[in-house]
């Protein structure tokens, strides 16, 4: 897994905290569907595999494919699909401050700021990544006559993530585990549906760790290397 400079362990752990600061650690709130790391602290992409355990409790994670979403999008709205995989959307976090609620020990503070696109394409013109959590947005920098019709491109973008047609619900309970492909799958946590000593312990994996063992394990066991097929 991925070290995150500010604590010593390489996992996450989220518990339900009375009146918590983040909404990470509320579960009586509403968490909307979002990707991680959407603001890295080593200034790099985002890992490419999410692991989420739940050691205690129970709760309701729900989930979407953003690239349903964004290949719907591009049907319906091209110019909305443009602008999110064009302009850069502002976030900023405090790698200290946003896990004030956490039990885990933190060690020096960090504060990232970042502009990412939402949609982020390959080189043939298909989507490679969606970035979005709405937690770390911040002032937008864009252009004063492009903010309108890119806001609006995002509401509709969040709104579509958050709809029935793409959104769905996994009941999870203690021993369960959830993997999600966060460059394509964004997930969440319904509202007050969550037992009172719900804890997951969580990580990410970087693109190149997951690849380069997977590649390993395939020469391995069928004695030649896979062809690469991606176009990341």
């Amino acid at each position: 897994m991925q070290k995150d400079p500010c604590r010593e362990e390489r996992n996450w752990k989220i518990v339900h905290k009375v009146d918590a600061k983040s909404i990470s650690y509320d579960p009586v709130k509403r968490l909307n569907n979002h990707t991680d790391q959407s603001v890295t602290p080593w200034g790099g992409i985002p890992g490419v595999v999410l692991i989420m355990h739940y050691q205690k409790g129970s709760g309701v994670n729900t989930l979407a494919d953003g690239f349903a979403v964004c290949e719907k999008l591009r049907r319906d709205d091209p110019e909305a699909f443009r602008l999110l995989s064009t302009y850069g959307n502002d976030a900023e976090r405090d790698f200290s401050a946003s896990r004030a609620d956490s039990p885990q020990v933190l060690g020096k503070s960090l504060m990232v700021e970042k502009r990412e696109r939402i949609i982020t394409l390959d080189r043939h013109g298909d989507v490679a990544r969606v970035q979005y959590n709405e937690v770390f947005r911040t002032a937008l920098t864009l252009p004063f006559d492009v903010f309108p019709a890119w806001y609006a491109a995002y509401a509709k973008f969040t709104d579509m993530l958050h709809s029935p047609e793409f959104e769905v619900e996994a009941e999870m309970k203690a021993g369960s585990m959830m993997i999600i492909q966060n460059w394509r799958s964004l997930h969440g946590r319904a509202a007050a549906r969550a037992s009172p000593d719900r804890t997951v312990i969580g990580g990410t994996v970087t693109r190149e760790a997951f690849y380069s063992r997977a590649r390993e394990l395939y020469r391995k066991h069928h004695g030649f290397d896979i062809v690469r097929a991606t176009k990341y």
